[in-house]
């Protein structure tokens, strides 16, 4: 199966991200999952006729750097789009570092080593295409190129302890 196109996945999701104007209350009464990226609140997709897609919410406001991981190509090869709801931060994604602000827009093919260093209070909207499955989540704890992760790049923009 291959990955629909950003600009379709965004075009249909657009009217419910613009919905959003108090992503507290979207999650309220949802466990969020503790991962490297934060807590992280699982919804239910509420776009109809998407069922290839899943939504979750990133609160990154107490975290200083994101793990980097990948979501590898494959048959069940994932896209991850990130819409910012609210915050500043950096993202890397295979190397390339992009500033972003609420309603920044960012989109990680597969095999590409991503992360992110929240600032001011920053929260992301996730969509997964086709949807997140835990075990296409692949942590980065070395240099590995092949997926354009730098170590010391990581080591510079992680935060002084």
């Amino acid at each position: 199966m291959s990955a629909t196109p950003t600009s379709e996945v965004l075009e249909a999701w657009k009217p419910y991200l613009d919905s959003i104007t108090n992503w507290e209350a979207v999650v309220e009464g949802i466990e969020p999952k503790q991962t490297g990226c934060g807590p992280v609140y699982e919804l239910d997709n509420p776009i109809p006729g998407r069922p290839n897609e899943s939504f979750a919410i990133a609160d990154m406001r107490n975290i200083g750097i994101t793990e980097p991981h990948y979501h590898p190509d494959g048959p069940e090869a994932e896209t991850e789009i990130y819409i910012v709801l609210q915050g500043l931060g950096l993202i890397v994604v295979g190397g390339r570092e992009q500033q972003i602000e609420k309603g920044s827009v960012i989109a990680t093919p597969p095999d590409t080593t991503h992360y992110t260093v929240p600032a001011g209070e920053l929260v992301l909207a996730v969509i997964n295409t086709p949807s997140f499955k835990p075990e296409n989540y692949v942590p980065i704890h070395a240099t590995d190129p092949e997926f354009g992760f730098d170590q010391a790049q990581y080591d510079r923009l992680t935060p002084a302890a």
